[in-house]
């Protein structure tokens, strides 16, 4: 499970959609919650929490529609039979992505090369520190 630390900078809550934005270093992540979110409040510290395989990998110069989209160097990579493990430096936090071997050849990833890795909004929880 990654897990990054942050503090949150501003909640919205639409028709039974919460959207929280949480500031980790200079970048700001984004979570969707169903319901309405009554336990977070703004400057409070949380850890966002998103699972390996939630993680997706594109180059850096994609554009994707993802709000929470970040480009970090590649740190390590384990390569499996079908699936690869592949780790992103995000500010000194490991971030690991798991997508299939196939796809990590198209992409052409390398340890040491700067990759953009996202994660939709609606797969971040977010955990009170």
């Amino acid at each position: 499970m990654n897990q990054v630390q942050g503090i949150i900078k501003d909640i919205k809550s639409v028709e039974g959609i919460t959207q929280i934005y949480v500031q980790s270093g200079d970048k700001i992540f984004s979570s969707l919650i169903l319901g309405e979110e009554e336990d977070c409040k703004k400057e409070e510290k949380v850890n966002l929490l998103f699972k390996e395989t939630e993680v997706m990998i594109a180059s850096k110069e994609s554009v994707v529609s993802a709000r929470n989209s970040f480009v970090s160097p590649i740190t390590y990579i384990n390569m499996g039979e079908i699936l690869a493990e592949v780790h992103f430096d995000f500010d000194g936090v490991q971030i690991v992505s798991i997508v299939t071997r196939g796809a990590l050849y198209d992409l052409k990833c390398n340890v040491g090369d700067t990759f953009r890795w996202f994660v939709k909004s609606n797969e971040v929880s977010i955990a009170k520190v």
